[in-house]
């Protein structure tokens, strides 16, 4: 239950948010590697997208090469203090990475979803973009363990426990 809710505060494509909003990435530094299909973002890395925000200490933009030119977006990876910030939720990691080829999105590293009063926590966040199918995961295991997968909900508090469309 606590994953399905979760998913709702992550990225439904491969776009920081609004897709026919334009992107808007600033940073201390960026470096593009032609070679590589390879942008990278660091120093207080944000990305805005329409309402959405991702911010993080290093992002890192993959592209697909298509025959001598780099193409599309494949891969986008989000390193040190990781926020996902839409209007009306909040998702904190270490690191996040979205790949385009296995249709996933999967944040890591002290996981924290806030939407209203209602809050989940976990070790790794994974969702199948797709069908908007998500698993949080801990490493701890068994009753009494500290860090497994926790869930606080308040009913009727920042929009209950359903997905956002």
């Amino acid at each position: 239950m606590a994953a399905a809710w979760a998913l709702s505060a992550l990225p439904a494509s491969a776009q920081i948010g609004d897709s026919n909003a334009p992107v808007d990435i600033t940073a201390d530094s960026a470096e593009v590697i032609n070679s590589q299909c390879l942008a990278i973002w660091s120093g207080s890395a944000e990305a805005l997208q329409g309402q959405t925000r991702l911010r993080a200490e290093r992002i890192k933009v993959y592209s697909q090469r298509r025959g001598g030119a780099c193409g599309p977006t494949q891969r986008i990876e989000a390193e040190g203090q990781v926020f996902y910030v839409t209007p009306t939720q909040t998702a904190r990691g270490d690191a996040a990475v979205y790949d385009q080829g296995a249709d996933t999105i999967v944040i890591t590293g002290n996981v924290i979803i806030v939407q209203g009063r209602n809050v989940a926590r976990g070790d790794r966040l994974t969702i199948r973009v797709s069908t908007r199918q998500a698993t949080m995961e801990s490493n701890a295991r068994g009753r009494g363990a500290g860090n497994r997968v926790r869930g606080v909900f308040y009913p009727g508090a920042g929009g209950g426990l359903g997905i956002a469309q």
